[in-house]
Order: C-alpha cells, then sequence, then structure tokens
C-alpha cells in the first residue's frame, strides 16, 4: 500500500497531446488532470512560502491576497466537479470514485478563509504555522484528485455517453466556472501555474486575452510573486526570498 501524499503534493499524470483534437472521452481526465494540477501547484507554493513571510513586511497582505484568491478559486473548481458529475447523462459515475465527496474538504477551505481574511484585517495576528496546519486537507484532496482521474477511463466514458454529448457538458462546466470566479485572477493563475513542459497546447487562452494580461495582472499585482512561473515569460520563480 502506497503512502499517503505530503507536502509538496504530487501532481496527476497528463499527456501533451492537443486534447481539443481527441474524442471528449479520451480528453477529460487529461483536461481535468491538467487543472487540478494548477491548484496543487498552487497549494504547494502556499506550503512552501508560508515560512518565508513574516509580519510587518510589505510581501505579506500581497501573500494572502494570494492565499484567499486560490482558496477561493479551489472552492468553485470542487464545487463544480459535484456539479458536473451531478449531470443525469454520467448517473453511472455518480456514485463512483470519479464523483468524490468533498464537503468535509470543502469545509476545511473555509475554515482557513476565514482565518486568512482575519489576517489581511490585522496582519499582526498571522501565524505561519496556523496557516501551514490549515492547509493539512491537500493530502486528503490530492488523494481523492488522484483516486478521480483513475476512475474517469475512456472506456467507462465511452460506455455511457457520446462525444458530442459529453463536449456539451464540458463547454456548459466551462462556461459555470468562468461565471463563479474572478477572471482577472483565474487566468493569470491558470497560467503561472501551469508547467509548459508537460503541455504546450494548454491552456487555450484567446489571443485578445493574452494582449490584455500586463492590464489583467495588475488587478493582483503582488501575487504573480509567488506562483511558480512568470505569467507574462512562462520563466520559472524561484521561491521569494525576504
Amino acid at each position: 500500500m502506497s503512502s499517503a501524499p505530503t507536502y509538496p503534493l504530487p501532481v496527476l499524470p497528463s499527456i501533451p497531446d492537443d486534447l481539443e483534437h481527441l474524442d471528449s472521452r479520451h480528453a477529460l481526465p487529461h483536461l481535468m488532470a491538467l487543472m487540478k494540477n494548477t491548484l496543487i501547484r498552487g497549494l504547494n507554493r502556499v506550503h512552501a512560502c508560508a515560512p518565508l513571510v513574516i509580519v510587518g513586511h510589505s510581501t505579506l497582505l500581497p501573500f494572502l491576497d494570494y492565499v484567499q484568491s486560490l482558496l477561493a478559486q479551489l472552492d468553485v473548481h470542487l464545487e463544480e466537479d459535484a456539479t458536473f458529475f451531478s449531470a443525469i447523462a454520467l448517473a453511472e459515475v455518480t456514485t463512483t470514485e470519479a464523483n468524490p465527496d468533498t464537503r468535509t474538504i470543502r469545509e476545511s477551505i473555509t475554515s482557513l478563509t476565514s482565518l486568512v481574511s482575519a489576517w489581511i484585517l490585522d496582519e499582526s495576528k498571522f501565524c505561519p504555522s496556523a496557516l501551514c496546519e490549515g492547509l493539512s486537507f491537500g493530502p486528503r484532496l490530492v488523494a481523492v484528485m488522484h483516486a478521480q482521474i483513475r476512475a474517469l477511463t475512456p472506456t467507462l466514458l465511452s460506455s455511457i455517453i457520446s462525444h458530442s454529448d459529453l463536449l456539451e457538458l464540458i463547454k456548459a462546466s466551462v462556461g459555470r466556472i468562468s461565471e463563479r470566479s474572478d477572471m482577472t485572477f483565474l487566468l493569470p493563475f491558470v497560467v503561472s501555474h501551469h508547467d509548459r513542459t508537460t503541455s504546450t497546447h494548454w491552456p487555450k487562452v484567446p489571443e485578445s486575452c493574452v494582449e490584455m494580461f500586463p492590464t489583467l495582472i495588475l488587478n493582483h499585482p503582488g501575487c504573480w510573486q509567488f506562483a511558480p512561473y512568470n505569467p507574462l515569460t512562462n520563466e520559472t520563480q524561484s521561491l521569494i526570498t525576504i
């Protein structure tokens, strides 16, 4: 039996193919893995940076903005997973590992979000060890994600839904995520937390959005120093030094 994951949390396996050219039933688990990996890298980054940020330093508030925004996006992601797999067309996987119950994990995310909000109001109360403790849901979350992706085999999906029907569900899911997310954070976040050595085809960012990036990142100006990759150049970024 393999041991439970710890920080740094392991990312999900992915493929370098252009997923838009694949049957949606083959593409779905890989598409999900790429997005989940950005969130996993975000959690790893928070856990690694937490001990480096100190009360009174100019990086603290931007760091807390990064953490708060990441947690909000993670909650949106988990809620959308539950919504997506509640579709009647996917009823056969609703009660399997492909549709995990993440309610207790989301409760932990809510609790940590409240703590981060309190620190934003009073920086002097920031506690790195409390932040790391609040991230203790990470290993459970990643274990669930790995099991979910393993369960979503192309064979299973092909036996219950057509390519076109699943593609429509995916498009609707992307739309719901866009509606519930702060896109000024989500777009730069996805780009700055995706390892392009694993796929150069994802994410598919419209050219008009790419042109807006220098302005877009100013909505959360201090966040991107904590990201593993620069959102404008895609270059690897070291952990902050104070």
